[in-house]
């Protein structure tokens, strides 16, 4: 089989920073590579990456002519996938769609019948998963690969869970199946021992990480492509094996790769002291993200990331010691939230005065404890929507708010932003920052206005959905 992996066009640009991202989508790259080192015929299309509209990425994926197409897509991106499969079955129905990543692990089942172009779907890491089901696709055997989740008709079938990857023995990411890019998202580890209450944490508790040596190796790799010149570690906690980062950093000073691109990462303030960000400074670290959420002692409790404003602050002035700038991320609307205490929230950022600031509005992700509690109205969220291009943190609308009207808590959202810069004497950064955000802004202003991005949340017509038996039996015959 010719297995093409695709990233699906956005619907409109609205936040370039992911809608047109200047890095190519790292699982796809996870996944082709280990496709590939087992000789199946794989190839990428990463449509964000590349600038792609919808009726462009069609013509692609008709001149490569797979017989699988393999989709991504987070929960705001769901939609964007579905499209895409959509246009591709009435296109050629006798092409395989499988869909994969953190929304389809968590609703496998509902996103299959809302999104009836999907053949199957993979529910957990995808690399063993997809190899499995593309070898019975091609040996016309039924499916039982675990891990795979598909319709029978209208019976929904799952496999079960599959085991978890050792990631150590997996191969180095296929980057150079993409042009050349001056960024990446590197993942030198899967899992993080956290229970946080917004995050479905779906690479499980245990923290499975590749080997220093590994690292520097791809390190060494994309400098040798020719273009990069910084890295994102996408590890959802990258200093929680302090060790190993230590290791990381002396390879990297050792290689020389401190002096050929700079590097970020984001991690957690129970895991950083100011050794270890003078040695990750010293190895080419331009930032840290530190996710700090909340102000208020009783959401920190209760959140599951085991800290306290005291902690926070001894992790920041940490990062003043060691002169490493940081980032501080927020999410406004945690349960049970109140004006007062979001308040709260940006007064302590504002005093903080971290080098950058995000602030998120709470989204309900599938699979967290924060959607359970809104699909009961419960925790202070109501009415919960239905659709999936509203689960974003910036312009969406994924919830209502009982302890806070939402459009009050998006102007503190907004004003939180202009407050950590112009009370801080950082005025002119905060201009500076401006035209690299602007569609973002005139979003979030006109949403204010009552003039929320339609054309971004209206779900095109969709084509008859396909005949799935007709479709897997011509396929498997093929095979």
């Amino acid at each position: 089989m010719r297995v093409l992996l695709v990233n699906p066009p956005p619907y409109a640009i609205v936040e370039p920073v992911y809608d047109r991202p200047a890095y190519p989508r790292t699982s796809l790259a996870c996944l082709a590579a280990y496709l590939r080192a087992r000789d199946v015929d794989v190839h990428v299309l990463d449509c964000k990456y590349d600038r792609l509209d919808l009726d462009e990425a069609v013509a692609q994926i008709e001149r490569v002519g797979p017989d699988l197409v393999g989709l991504v897509g987070l929960t705001n991106e769901v939609l964007q996938a579905a499209r895409l499969a959509e246009r591709v079955k009435a296109r050629n129905p006798a092409i395989v769609t499988v869909m994969g990543d953190v929304h389809m692990s968590a609703l496998p089942e509902r996103t299959l019948r809302e999104a009836p172009a999907l053949d199957y779907g993979v529910v957990g890491e995808g690399e063993e998963t997809l190899y499995e089901l593309i070898q019975q696709l091609e040996a016309g055997q039924r499916v039982t690969a675990r891990g795979v989740a598909y319709l029978a008709g209208d019976v929904y079938v799952y496999n079960g869970a599959r085991e978890t990857l050792d990631v150590s023995a997996l191969p180095m990411p296929a980057w150079d199946l993409f042009r050349p890019a001056e960024h990446y998202i590197l993942q030198t580890s899967r899992g993080c021992p956290f229970a946080c209450v917004f995050c479905m944490n779906p690479a499980g508790r245990t923290v499975r990480a590749r080997t220093p040596e590994q690292v520097l190796d791809e390190l060494e790799r994309l400098v040798e492509l020719g273009a990069v010149k910084t890295i994102y570690f996408g590890d959802e906690i990258f200093t929680v094996k302090r060790q190993r980062v230590v290791e990381l950093c002396r390879g990297m000073i050792e290689r020389g790769l401190h002096e050929r691109l700079t590097w970020s990462c984001q991690t957690h303030v129970n895991t950083v002291d100011v050794q270890l960000a003078r040695l990750m400074r010293a190895a080419g670290c331009d930032w840290v993200g530190l996710g700090i959420e909340t102000a208020d002692e009783m959401a920190m409790t209760t959140m599951g990331k085991g800290i306290n404003r005291e902690r926070v602050t001894r992790a920041t002035r940490a990062m003043r010691r060691a002169k490493l700038r940081f980032h501080a991320f927020f999410i406004l609307g945690q349960p049970n939230e109140t004006y007062e205490s979001a308040k709260r929230t940006i007064d302590f950022a504002v005093d903080m005065n971290p080098d950058g600031a995000v602030f998120g509005i709470m989204v309900p992700y599938p699979g967290t404890r924060v959607w359970e509690l809104a699909q009961r109205g419960e925790g202070g969220y109501t009415r919960l929507s239905d659709n999936w291009n509203d689960y974003n943190k910036q312009i969406g609308h994924a919830v209502e708010f009982t302890g806070i009207e939402r459009r009050r808590l998006e102007r503190l959202q907004m004003r939180g932003y202009v407050r950590v810069y112009t009370e801080n004497g950082r005025t002119l950064e905060l201009l500076r920052m401006v035209p690299r955000f602007t569609i973002l802004v005139l979003h979030m202003l006109l949403k204010q206005l009552g003039f929320g991005p339609e054309r971004v949340h209206a779900r095109p017509p969709s084509p008859p959905p396909p005949q799935r038996p007709k479709t897997r039996l011509r396929v498997l015959r093929s095979g």
